[in-house]
């Protein structure tokens, strides 16, 4: 863990240059922020008690939408917390949302490295309603009983003209209903939806 102010910062990454290189970006944030702040260096956290904002960091190193998510500590997965995410702008789509990632902050491969300093320095140094602002809260929507099952079979690997003979609904029914829950669960298209379907836990 890494202490910034009162933001406590959880690191999920396997790449240990990664999370050096992770540390040194903090470090350097806080300290060059507080300094221009302050007009002085102080080399020691303060963190008072009840004031800690918990934020996971997670790093996806590949590209690939398959890759497993970590189980992350359930004292970190509360409302009140927020989790950045560091990952391919396809796998973005398949966790936004997800139980335990409706806070969550991506970096993907758009960024620039003046815009993740400039995030880090928002949540560690911009006061609750910034990383309200930065954390919003994101969900995916209750789907219809019709969206569920369609969305079941799909998982199942069956096509929408297999649904079709299943269910006894006609073909483009069941293009709108699976439409209809891949906007509720913000994906672009069916594979990222089967991948998001796989990691959601009510389905």
């Amino acid at each position: 863990m890494r202490a910034c102010g009162n933001i406590l910062f959880s690191f999920y990454c396997d790449n240990l240059f990664f999370k050096m290189g992770l540390y040194e970006l903090l470090d350097g944030v806080y300290y060059e922020s507080k300094y221009n702040c302050e007009n002085e260096k102080n080399h020691q956290y303060k963190v008072s008690g009840d004031d800690y904002y918990l934020i996971d960091i997670v790093v996806l190193s590949s590209k690939s939408i398959y890759e497993d998510l970590p189980k992350r500590d359930k004292m970190f997965v509360d409302d009140g917390n927020g989790v950045i995410v560091f990952c391919s702008e396809k796998m973005k789509h398949v966790i936004k949302g997800l139980s335990g990632y409706e806070h969550a902050f991506f970096f993907t491969e758009s960024l620039s490295m003046f815009e993740v300093k400039g995030a880090f320095r928002d949540i560690i140094f911009g006061g609750s309603d910034s990383r309200k602002r930065i954390f919003e809260r994101i969900t995916v929507d209750r789907l219809t009983d019709r969206e569920r099952l369609v969305s079941e079979l799909i998982k199942k690997g069956k096509s929408q003209q297999q649904i079709s003979k299943i269910t006894g609904v006609n073909v483009k029914t069941v293009s709108s209903h699976l439409r209809s829950a891949m906007i509720k669960y913000h994906v672009n298209n069916v594979l990222e939806y089967i991948v998001k379907l796989s990691h959601d836990k009510d389905m």
